[in-house]
């Protein structure tokens, strides 16, 4: 059997479940289209990043099914050294993508482009949890304990050590329920701090060594090019939200799937704006021109050799986007009864990257043969594909509350059957 489905959100052209005559042929249209798609019945089912505020079909059953970073991917010749590592606070990218600044070496970028230094931390203590850590020839051992209050407190919490190394992939240390002081021993690895958490709360960050962070970057006398989606999209959903609720002031209106609806004022049509289609159409534009910047999901940057820019984070401190530094950002979010994921937007996990989108299936409570194959394959896709497959893929498989919530909601679709 075959069904047509029509989304953003996923980086394939065929989908197969494995063991089933089902295959699912995939077209990349965007959230707005697919959405559109959906209710109409061009499409058995959907995917979308955004939610419908009209239009809805009856019988409508949202599925979250995969998340991942928003990425802002770039290109800028010049810069020295020319293989370093872009950073930009959320500030500058809320402004940038706004038009309000207009200069790859505007004084707010080449401020976040200068090395600095993380002294060397061996404890934190808050809200009655303490942490030590302490090196002994090449190896780093962690210590926590909590009073009697913390641990009635947080029973049912883990206790997360997460390892960020400049340059490297954020590292999950330990991850576990407190029952007793808990010690765990990692190989010591240079300019590596170590973010402790007790649930969602941040404990502190620890270093055993002074760490070297960041490069100074020398920044070209170059204009920027700001690249935007054309069509209806569920990435420029998540990303003009981001936007909007963390710099109101900047980004004064409620988001949207079209670009231009939600920018603040008019696109400028001076050629300092550009649009194209898909995440392939942004993330090919930026590949191919000097001094331009986008939004789009990392796998589409990935496979086109676009580097993406670290963004500061509500801690402070700056991430690259990845499937783990996702991951940690979506633990900070709240799910709806009807399976809509809010994010938080001030969430202060020092390892999270702040930039990120949701994809939900698009499904129907109604019983049908064909709601019977997607409810087969979004179990598939939940259960096997996304975890085994999406982070080599650059997507993040959901995992805690939220996949609790996407598995309540599969079980509704095709009438519960």
């Amino acid at each position: 059997m075959l069904l047509l489905l029509g989304a953003s959100g996923f980086n394939k052209n065929e989908l197969v479940n494995p063991g089933k005559a089902d295959t699912i042929t995939y077209a990349s249209v965007g959230s707005s289209a697919g959405k559109t798609g959906f209710a109409n019945g061009t499409y058995k089912f959907g995917g979308s990043e955004s939610a419908y505020t009209s239009g809805a079909p009856a019988n409508l059953v949202y599925v979250p099914l995969i998340g991942g970073s928003i990425a802002i991917g770039y290109r800028v010749d010049g810069m020295s050294p020319a293989n370093a590592q872009v950073r930009l606070t959320s500030e500058t990218v809320a402004k940038i993508f706004a038009g309000q600044i207009t200069k790859w070496n505007d004084p707010a970028i080449v401020a976040s482009n200068k090395a600095s230094t993380v002294n060397k931390k061996l404890s934190a203590s808050k809200l009655g949890v303490t942490v030590t850590a302490k090196k002994v020839a090449a190896n780093v051992t962690f210590t926590v304990k909590m009073t009697a209050a913390a641990k009635a407190k947080y029973k049912n919490a883990k206790v997360t050590i997460s390892a960020a190394t400049l340059g490297g992939a954020t590292k999950s240390i330990l991850s576990s329920r407190y029952t007793k002081p808990m010690t765990k021993t990692t190989a010591y690895v240079a300019n590596t701090t170590y973010q402790v958490n007790v649930g969602k709360n941040p404990i502190g960050v620890l270093a055993v060594a002074t760490v070297k962070d960041g490069v100074t970057i020398t920044m070209p006398d170059l204009a920027i090019r700001v690249v935007h989606r054309s069509d209806g999209s569920g990435t420029t959903n998540n990303f003009i939200n981001f936007l909007n609720k963390s710099f109101p002031t900047i980004w004064t209106k409620a988001t949207s799937d079209t670009y231009s609806t939600g920018f603040p004022g008019t696109v400028p049509t001076d050629g300092s704006f550009q649009s194209a289609k898909g995440n392939e159409g942004l993330a090919s534009y930026v590949r191919d021109n000097n001094g331009s910047i986008t939004y789009a999901e990392l796998s589409f940057l990935e496979e086109r050799g676009v580097k993406a820019a670290a963004v500061k984070n509500p801690s402070g401190t700056y991430v690259s986007p990845s499937p783990s530094t996702s991951a940690s950002w979506l633990e900070g979010a709240e799910v709806s009864a009807e399976g809509l994921v809010t994010q938080n937007y001030a969430y202060t996990a020092t390892d999270a990257y702040p930039i990120n989108a949701v994809s939900y299936g698009l499904a129907s409570s109604a019983a049908s043969a064909d709601m019977a194959i997607s409810k087969r394959y979004f179990d598939y896709f939940l259960k096997q594909c996304a975890p085994k497959s999406a982070p080599g893929a650059g997507y993040t498989p959901l995992v805690g509350k939220i996949l609790e919530k996407a598995l309540s909601q599969l079980a509704k679709v095709n009438g519960g059957a």
